[in-house]
């Protein structure tokens, strides 16, 4: 780790800690730091009886809820924190992930049509240093302990303009429905191993678990 690496971290920090006087209001807490909601989709009245086939029930496993519990592999403490990040000034819930490094979330069964949902970025304050971008990548860590890149994606916002932004992912997880996985996110650095200003985030991560019936599934 360089002096231009070190400065650069050290700027983030205080810009970090000074968001954190804000304290981020989590959409969903429950026991446990499992985070589940039922959202209710109708027309005129929301008082429509629950056999309506209008109305769609889901659950929503939030990531930044649980991530207290989950377990961060990072070269210092600072490098995995959740927070109130800006991309393209569009502020979202994220988690800071700085390369290398990687998140293992708790366990979660997954129903048979679940999705994970997300954003990824870079803070806009690197966009004007340098560096050479990140690659984000997401896995799905099985109760045997095999592990499945089900997500890969390279930003480099200091070179592309058309990467200042955040950029939506969806990622189906039928291939593990009915089982108990965790997620696993983690950043790299980009492809000369430039660590400098790397300031990944991952907005909003969130597992969709419906608990329509699958009529594909057995």
């Amino acid at each position: 780790m360089n002096s231009v690496e070190i400065e650069g971290d050290l700027i983030f920090l205080f810009r970090l800690r000074h968001r954190e006087c804000v304290s981020r209001q989590p959409l969903l807490r429950l026991t446990g730091c499992v985070a589940a909601v039922s959202v209710a989709l109708c027309g005129s009245s929301c008082a429509r009886s629950s056999a309506d086939p209008a109305l769609k029930s889901v659950r929503i496993y939030d990531l930044l809820v649980a991530l207290p519990n989950a377990t961060p592999h990072v070269h210092t403490p600072s490098y995995s924190q959740g927070g109130e990040y800006s991309v393209a000034n569009e502020t979202r819930s994220a988690l800071f992930l700085h390369p290398t490094g990687s998140v293992d979330f708790p366990v979660v069964h997954l129903s048979s049509k679940a999705v994970f949902t997300f954003w990824i970025g870079i803070d806009e304050s690197a966009w004007d240093k340098s560096g050479d971008g990140v690659e984000f990548t997401v896995f799905v860590r099985r109760a045997n302990d095999a592990r499945a890149k089900v997500f890969s994606r390279y930003l480099d916002p200091h070179h592309n303009p058309d990467d200042r932004r955040w950029v939506e992912g969806r990622v189906s997880l039928k291939d593990f429905r009915n089982e108990d996985v965790q997620i696993v996110l983690a950043t790299g650095p980009g492809p000369t191993n430039d660590f400098n200003f790397d300031w990944a985030v991952w907005g909003e991560p969130q597992i969709i678990l419906s608990d329509d019936p699958d009529p594909g599934s057995p």
